[in-house]
C-alpha cells in the first residue's frame, strides 16, 4: 500500500482492503484449563451458528483451533501522547515462533483524518500496510491506518526516536514530539493471547467471499494462566479492491446485529483490549 499523499500534496483515497467487525465476551465462560476453554469456544460457536443459519448461504468449520500463542505489550510516553494523538504503538512476540513485530496504528472515526498520514515504514520492504474499518457495538466505526514489520529480538524501545526510526513520519504528525521522550510499558502490563480460529461463513457467493472469524483470549502473563481478563469474538472480510456489494453489506449488518442479541455471551460492559491496557495506568 502506498503513502495516502502524492507527490503534488493531495490525498489519495485509501481503500479500505478489510472491514471487520468485533464484540467482547463475558471472560467467565472461558475460565480453565486450554481444552476447557476450546470447549467453551467450540459451544459459543454452536450457538453463534443457529444464530446466523437463516442469514448467511453457508457457514464451516468450528473455532476449535489455537492459531498463535502470544505475548502482547503496548508502550507511551508516561503522559500518552501516542494515545492522546489517536496513535497505538504494540509489540507482538510469537511465543511458538520466537519471533516478534511491531504495529504502528492510527485510529480516527473520520476516514479522511484516518488515511491523512504515511504509514510507511522506514524499510518499505519491511512492512505491510492496510487500511481497514473496525466495526464495535452498535455500530460504531473507526478507519484504522496501520503498518507492522519484523524486528529483532535486541530492538531497543525506549524512545519515541525508537518508534520514528521504524516509522518516520509519525514525528511529523504529533506536534509535541521530542525523540528523546522515554517511552514506557503501559499499564506494566504484558498480556498472554491466544488465538483461537478455523471458522467462516460466506459472505457472498459469486464470486465467493467468506468472513473468517476468531476468538482472542487475554490473559495476565503473570498470574493465573487460566483465569481469562479479556474475551473477543471478530468476523472479517476483505477486498483489495474495496468492492463491497450491497448484499455483502446487508449481510454482515444482520450478522453483527444477531450476534449483539446473544446476551448470554455478550459482554456490555467489557472493554476493548487497548481501553483495558490504558485503563491500568488511569
Amino acid at each position: 500500500m502506498k503513502s495516502s499523499l502524492s507527490l503534488e500534496g493531495k490525498m489519495n483515497t485509501e481503500k479500505v482492503i478489510s472491514r471487520e467487525y468485533k464484540i467482547m465476551l463475558k471472560a467467565e465462560k472461558f475460565q480453565g484449563e486450554t481444552a476447557i476453554f476450546l470447549a467453551a469456544s467450540a459451544l459459543f460457536w454452536q450457538n453463534f451458528k443457529t444464530n446466523i443459519s437463516e442469514i448467511v448461504p453457508e457457514i464451516k468449520g468450528n473455532l476449535d483451533r489455537i492459531e498463535k500463542n502470544r505475548l502482547i505489550k503496548f508502550y507511551d510516553t508516561k503522559e500518552k501522547l501516542l494515545r492522546t494523538n489517536n496513535y497505538v504503538f504494540r509489540e507482538r512476540i510469537d511465543i511458538d515462533e520466537n519471533s516478534q513485530e511491531v504495529t504502528l496504528k492510527f485510529r480516527h472515526p473520520d476516514r479522511y483524518i484516518s488515511q491523512d498520514r504515511n504509514m510507511d515504514a522506514r524499510k518499505k520492504n519491511k512492512g505491510t500496510t492496510k487500511f481497514e474499518e473496525d466495526i464495535k457495538p452498535d455500530f460504531l466505526k473507526l478507519y484504522s491506518f496501520s503498518t507492522k514489520q519484523k524486528v529483532s529480538e535486541t530492538k531497543t524501545l525506549q524512545t519515541l526516536n525508537d518508534i520514528s526510526n521504524l516509522y518516520p513520519d509519525i514525528e511529523n504528525k504529533i506536534p509535541e514530539f521530542k525523540k528523546d521522550r522515554e517511552i514506557v510499558l503501559v499499564g506494566d502490563f504484558v498480556a498472554r493471547e491466544t488465538v483461537i480460529t478455523n471458522a467462516q461463513f460466506t459472505i457472498r457467493k459469486s464470486p465467493l467471499v467468506k468472513a473468517d472469524c476468531a476468538l482472542v483470549v487475554w490473559r495476565d502473563r503473570e498470574i493465573n494462566p487460566h483465569i481469562p481478563l479479556l474475551v473477543e469474538f471478530s468476523f472479517k472480510y476483505e477486498d483489495e479492491k474495496e468492492e463491497y456489494t450491497y448484499k455483502m453489506a446487508q449481510r454482515a449488518y444482520d450478522v453483527f446485529q444477531a450476534l449483539q442479541k446473544m446476551e448470554d455471551w455478550i459482554d456490555p460492559n467489557s472493554m476493548t483490549k487497548t481501553a483495558y491496557v490504558y485503563h491500568l495506568d488511569s
